[in-house]
């Protein structure tokens, strides 16, 4: 059995999943925050270690984003060095045992994937037929793209903030863009 450990980590040291398969409303995410205000941050989000001293999160991406929110400096998280592949997989697993990720957003994890780790993801039934359908609509879109006659292909780092809203005065998670 892999190796896993409980621990408390700064948020700061913390970044959210290049790709996240869940979507919450804003009313949903309201919901979550009071959740954690008054029950407390109860389940842990699961982490990977990478370079630097930081961690991304392979599930838990919007309970750490809450958290953020709220102000927390550090929340339990455990933690377990993964592969890529393997940390998409159990992303995606986790994903669509705990809730309904939306076929958009899972799509380009999916496409990401060889057929190996494909083998070892589950999906139900609705969900595949969802996602061949948006293949369908996906592959009608790009037949009708026009190429632009110019490209930026530099790549945007993603860096996790937490603001202070000049309007409401409530702190935000919000993520900058760094070219």
């Amino acid at each position: 059995m892999k190796q896993t450990k409980l621990s408390s980590l700064p948020c700061k040291k913390i970044v959210t999943l290049k790709r996240n398969p869940q979507y919450l409303t804003p009313q949903q995410m309201e919901s979550l925050k009071s959740s954690i205000q008054r029950d407390g941050f109860c389940a842990p989000i699961l982490v990977r270690p990478l370079k630097k001293d930081r961690f991304e999160v392979i599930s838990g991406n919007h309970r750490f984003m809450a958290a953020c929110e709220l102000g927390l400096s550090e929340i339990p998280c455990v933690v377990t060095s993964l592969t890529d592949q393997a940390a998409k997989r159990l992303a995606i697993n986790l994903n669509t045992i705990h809730g309904e990720p939306n076929a958009e957003l899972l799509a380009p994890f999916l496409a990401e994937m060889d057929l190996e780790c494909l083998k070892e993801i589950h999906i139900e039934d609705a969900m595949k037929k969802e996602l061949m359908e948006f293949d369908e609509v996906l592959a009608k879109s790009l037949a009708e793209l026009e190429a632009p006659s110019k490209m930026n292909k530099d790549s945007p780092r993603i860096s996790n903030e937490v603001c202070k809203c000049a309007k409401c005065g409530a702190t935000h998670f919000k993520s900058k863009a760094k070219v």
